[in-house]
């Protein structure tokens, strides 16, 4: 993931988000990589590449050089285009792969861009449904769409929801963070029949930090605040934690 710096909005435009993309496919012609999802966002793009981490660096600083030689030309303006340098993380399984190419897809969504991300022009879901990829790698594309059977349960998939928390700019980040927590807490009160605050007993309120806390994603604190429970009681319960794990 790349973001402009300042979170100017680099991309604004289809005259800038096409440039970004006829870039793309100029360095794939220069790099043997393959691209299996994309999404350009206003401030910033969302990537998922086929490629060693060694490669994967050349190829973005190309990205993030020659988009940003382009846009300082068209904008008459100097310095630095990009906020630091790109974002990334491993894709160890099929299922976290899947997961991602979602989130990528459903990024104008959680934008509050569209309703539809079929609707989105710039992301790949378009070439996912149309015959002839520009950019991505045909051979993921085929692999991809004969697991979901057919394209109907391709799309119904991104209808789905995990508690993942994927790569994205730091505030989305918060903001997944947050409903990946409050999702937690309404799952476990759906499961315990829990309607209302006051139906916690003091257990549920410390089996439920347990379970947030192996989330490992906000604070002892914050943990505490949520569950209505001391923090040095939330410090021992996570010491307790990591010794079952061991």
């Amino acid at each position: 993931m790349i973001r402009g710096i300042n979170k100017e909005k680099i991309f604004s435009n289809d005259f800038l988000k096409n440039k970004l993309l006829r870039i793309i496919k100029d360095i794939k012609e220069e790099i043997d990589f393959s691209i299996i999802a994309y999404c350009i966002m206003d401030n910033h793009l969302h990537l998922i590449i086929k490629e060693d981490d060694d490669n994967l660096a050349v190829i973005m600083k190309k990205i993030c050089v020659k988009y940003a030689m382009f846009y300082n030309k068209v904008q008459e303006r100097y310095g630095y285009v990009f906020q630091n340098r790109f974002r990334s993380e491993a894709i160890e399984n099929e299922k976290y792969l899947y997961g991602a190419l979602r989130y990528v897809h459903n990024n104008p969504v959680n934008a509050y861009i569209t309703n539809n991300f079929l609707a989105y022009k710039w992301s790949s879901i378009n070439e996912y449904m149309n015959e002839k990829p520009e950019i991505i790698c045909c051979k993921y594309k085929k692999d991809i769409l004969n697991s979901f059977g057919n394209i109907d349960e391709f799309i119904k998939f991104h209808s789905l929801y995990d508690n993942n928390i994927y790569i994205d700019t730091i505030e989305e980040e918060s903001v997944n963070i947050e409903k990946v927590i409050q999702n937690t807490i309404e799952q476990y009160a759906v499961k315990n029949n829990l309607l209302d605050a006051k139906d916690f007993t003091h257990a549920h309120k410390e089996h439920l930090a347990r379970i947030v806390i192996n989330l490992n994603l906000i604070t002892i604190n914050r943990i505490a605040e949520l569950c209505n429970l001391s923090s040095n009681r939330v410090k021992m319960l996570s010491k307790e934690n990591a010794k079952t794990s061991e």
